[in-house]
């Protein structure tokens, strides 16, 4: 974590309360597009005003939320040394303006090295960026964040033991991670996070659908489409197994995803949910189908821990 100088010695709402155990958690769905930076960061902005209204310690956007999800080359002209680019400012700003923790994605420039990066950005300037391990093939030509080695167990390669580096951090007194999008399949992953003591689990999203998986509002109109549209519904993202292994491992899970067409060839869902360490599923955003209503969208809730 990177240390800011603005604030004052008065406790601040994202920091610790000796008295209390809890924490106001909000998440945020942004439609994000490849290299549309300005419009990108104020749907952001309206989300942390959004958490702000309703009380938020910090809110959880999805992954490369601000750049736009994919290996474009105009959301590669957009990568940043941590802490030192016009993402990072804009978001010191939005946080600050809100007073609550904001995270979103980026494309981390490591020495000419691009990766799928992840700010959490305090309201008094202070940051943490934590680097996805996990690239998949998709995203070329951004880079994993270590050297993977492969198996024939899935394409996406996997990170040697020990390599693993997830940074940790406090909001309001709750140990903090994120596991960006495909490293929730690093392995040994929750022997991991225990003994790094993570208490919550942000787990941002950004890979979307394609267009025979979503459905216009003029399909609506045809006895197919409705009864495509209620297979959507019947199959929909609803996290059961999530909410079982936030129970078995007492940690709660903040996920959230991308919605939206990006006007390329990926059609997010924008789905996310908040799910305690008690396995509880406190505030959940279904994923949206029919692309003609599809918009950010916005969820909180409180945990207890």
């Amino acid at each position: 974590m990177t240390s800011g100088v603005r604030g004052s010695k008065r406790l601040k709402r994202w920091e610790c309360c000796p008295m209390a155990k809890s924490i106001r958690a909000a998440i945020g769905s942004t439609c994000s597009k490849p290299g549309f930076l300005n419009d990108n960061l104020a749907q952001i902005a309206d989300l942390a005003e959004r958490a702000q209204w309703n009380g938020c310690h910090f809110l959880v956007t999805p992954e490369m939320s601000a750049t736009g999800y994919g290996g474009y080359p105009e959301v590669l002209a957009l990568a940043e040394v941590p802490g030192e680019g016009r993402i990072y400012e804009s978001l010191a700003r939005i946080a600050g303006d809100a007073g609550v923790v904001v995270t979103a994605g980026y494309v981390e420039n490591n020495g000419g090295r691009l990766h799928i990066a992840h700010y959490a950005v305090y309201p008094d300037g202070r940051f943490v960026s934590q680097r996805k391990h996990r690239a998949t093939p998709a995203e070329a030509p951004l880079e994993p964040g270590v050297a993977l080695y492969y198996d024939d167990t899935e394409e996406i390669g996997h990170v040697p033991p020990g390599m693993e580096h997830f940074m940790t951090f406090t909001i309001n007194g709750v140990h903090c991670a994120i596991v960006i999008c495909a490293d929730l399949g690093v392995r040994d992953l929750n022997a991991i996070l225990r003994r790094e003591g993570v208490e919550l689990v942000m787990l941002p999203v950004g890979a979307g659908g394609e267009r025979s998986q979503r459905l216009s509002a003029a399909e609506l109109e045809t006895e197919e489409g409705i009864r495509k549209y209620k297979e959507m519904l019947q199959r929909n993202s609803f996290p059961q197994s999530g909410a079982i292994e936030c129970l078995q491992n007492k940690r709660a899970v903040l996920a959230v995803n991308m919605g939206g067409f990006d006007g390329r060839s990926r059609y997010h869902g924008g789905s996310g949910s908040i799910v305690s360490a008690r396995g509880e599923v406190l505030a959940y955003m279904p994923d949206q189908p029919i692309i003609d209503y599809q918009q950010p969208s916005f969820a909180c809730a409180e945990l207890n821990f």
